[in-house]
């Protein structure tokens, strides 16, 4: 009898999830190797997804599948027939089952938290949280300011400092995820908890010859474990490193010092010790006492062995092939390789592979970079006793490997949508660069002011927007240059979010979703709003915002530019001038009940000395009644 297989389903670019009906016995997901017996295959075309981790879930009926790199085209999960069972002991059933990964959606921010210890401490860090791994953070705004985000999975830390008796609302701007999917602006509000519990050791594993993993509850104050070590009689701290996992840092690898180990056999009880308060987490708890947990190591006396071999592609064209051992590899050596093609001919192996190399992303994985030129069919190759070594204290030599390649090339899929390349700005004037070249006019027009947003607003109709010339002067299609319009700008803001909508293309290319942050400037005129008799001989002016007088300047350099009436219309003059500590402007009259009104004057830039803080003159030809 079979336990029935559900179905699997592509959640995002670096997930694929197998459901089951029944709970799986996770012991039956690998073989005697440790292999994986669940497998993917990459389809014609599809992105090579890389070391493929599996993860089952608490109730054992979801089965995680994670990719190193991303998925992105057609893929074949294969579970194999009478190996996999369920906790009932029955085998779950044989399947091939197709899935599709294309992912369109953009991460989604599911939950802002902080942690402390007490109110006192305040806010120090703020953990964003996502529906799926994000690789990149433009900006997080809170209470209208900028702060960065370290990224390091579904999750990205904010280091603050705010009161942690008020409560805040965080705003991410430009969270993108590994397919390149990008969310622009997003909200939540910060859940603030407390924690006043010490952390402590979870577990202690073997993780090879001279390794260990250690796993904590929480994580440690500077990602520091302070962590001994004693093997058998010798009195010597046998530590040499503790590290912390990137992607998991509650857990750290503890590397001990080979001299020590093995001297009496195969294997050797480690005793590893953390003293007092010296386990301290990220908020200060600390340990109340001593803790020792022991651990065996045993001696890795294993040759590496080959657990999958796939092919790679670009555009189409399957351009590189990798194979992947159960254990980490090193030295790759390609005179021990040789190849024939799908007619028997002996071929050199450099007309058909151009290197052979240790993937940077896995260890485990030899990548073969296949020669310019190398023509499709099917070659078979054999690895040599030694090919590769594993990373045991004493290496252990590969065993000789046959397998065959198949060097395909597939048509290229046809674009409907284009990605814009940059986006940069000097002065309130923003330069897009599109990478092609774009419509000026109707439908997806470059020219257009509402394909366009700073801040969530669209671009005014008359703002001015012009194709950027190249040297010789004539006109750049891929590129256009915006220059803000006066009185747009409100406030100078480092990081305004810069949108681009639904461009196209000469050749009818939709533009892909794109935002930028860019640092734009004040360019609106402080404007007159009232005034009022404060006293009886002072008129107090109130702006739109603050405003200065040039440095040095006295009231008679400002009675070009403001005019007071009384009712009669007859002008009135003020005889002193001055700023207050608010940026109001108070004048001086003989008879401050007696004034009207007040008009702003136009006057000559070199002329003008009523300035907002950022330097733009105030606003001609505003009247103002009291």
């Amino acid at each position: 009898m079979f336990c029935p297989f559900e179905n699997e389903s592509a959640i995002n670019a670096k997930t694929i999830e197998v459901k089951f009906t029944k709970a799986v016995d996770a012991k039956t997901l690998v073989n005697a190797s440790e292999e994986n017996v669940i497998t993917v295959v990459t389809g014609d075309g599809a992105t090579a997804a890389g070391e493929i981790t599996q993860k089952l879930s608490e109730d054992g009926k979801t089965l995680t599948l994670t990719a190193a790199n991303i998925f992105k085209g057609d893929y074949t999960v294969k579970v194999p027939f009478e190996i996999v069972k369920d906790v009932n002991g029955k085998f779950v059933s044989p399947v091939n089952a197709k899935v599709t990964v294309d992912d369109k959606s953009a991460p989604v921010l599911t939950s802002a938290t902080s942690t402390i210890k007490d109110t006192k401490d305040g806010l120090k860090e703020i953990t964003l949280s996502f529906d799926e791994e994000v690789v990149s953070i433009d900006t997080v705004k809170i209470n209208g300011l900028n702060y960065s985000a370290a990224v390091n999975g579904n999750k990205a830390t904010v280091v603050v400092d705010l009161d942690a008796t008020k409560s805040y609302n965080v705003q991410v701007v430009n969270a993108t995820d590994a397919a390149g999917n990008v969310k622009d602006v997003q909200e939540a509000t910060v859940s603030v908890s407390v924690d006043s519990i010490a952390p402590s050791i979870l577990s202690v594993v073997p993780a090879g010859e001279n390794k260990v993993t250690v796993t904590l509850d929480k994580e440690l104050k500077d990602d520091t474990l302070a962590i001994t070590g004693k093997v058998g009689t010798f009195t010597a701290n046998v530590v040499a490193d503790a590290e912390v996992n990137a992607k998991n840092k509650k857990e750290y690898t503890v590397t001990l010092n080979s001299g020590y180990l093995f001297k009496n056999g195969n294997s050797d009880t480690v005793t590893l010790t953390v003293a007092k308060e010296a386990l301290v987490d990220k908020l200060g708890n600390k340990n109340a006492s001593e803790i020792s947990k022991s651990v065996v190591v045993t001696k890795d006396a294993t040759a590496p062995l080959v657990v999958k071999v796939a092919t790679s592609t670009t555009n189409g064209k399957v351009t590189s092939f990798s194979v992947t051992y159960n254990e980490e590899v090193a030295s790759p050596t390609l005179t021990k390789a040789a190849v024939v093609n799908s007619k028997g001919e002996i071929l050199s192996v450099g007309s058909v592979v151009s290197k052979a190399e240790v993937s940077s992303e896995d260890a485990k994985t030899v990548v073969f970079t296949l020669a310019d030129g190398v023509a499709t069919d099917k070659y078979s190759f054999d690895l040599s006793e030694g090919f590769v070594e594993d990373k045991a204290l004493s290496p252990n030599k590969s065993a000789k490997y046959a397998f065959n390649v198949e060097v395909t090339e597939a048509g290229k899929p046809v674009e409907t949508s284009f990605t814009i390349k940059d986006a940069t700005v000097d002065t309130n004037v923003i330069t897009v660069d599109f990478g092609a070249k774009v419509k000026a006019t109707g439908t997806g027009s470059a020219l257009n002011p509402s394909a366009y947003q700073l801040n969530g607003v669209a671009l005014p109709s008359d703002t001015d927007i012009k194709f950027a010339k190249n040297v010789d002067e004539s006109t750049d299609q891929t590129k256009v240059v915006i220059t803000l319009p006066a009185g747009f700008v409100k406030a100078n803001d480092e990081k305004a979010i810069f949108r681009v909508n639904a461009v196209q293309t000469l050749d009818n290319k939709v533009s892909n979703q794109f935002s930028k942050v860019l640092a734009v400037t004040d360019n609106t005129a402080p404007e007159v709003k009232s005034i009022a008799a404060t006293d009886l001989t002072k008129l107090t002016v109130t702006y739109s915002e603050a405003i200065k007088l040039t440095e040095g300047s006295t009231y008679e350099n400002i009675t070009d530019e403001i005019a007071l009436v009384d009712a009669n219309g007859v002008a009135i003059p003020f005889t002193a001038a001055q700023v207050t500590a608010e940026g109001k402007l108070v004048l001086t009259v003989a008879d401050a009940t007696k004034v009207r009104s007040l008009t702003t004057v136009e006057v000559d830039a070199a002329e003008q000395d009523i300035f907002d803080l950022n330097d733009v003159a105030q606003k001609a030809k505003v009247t103002v009644s009291k």
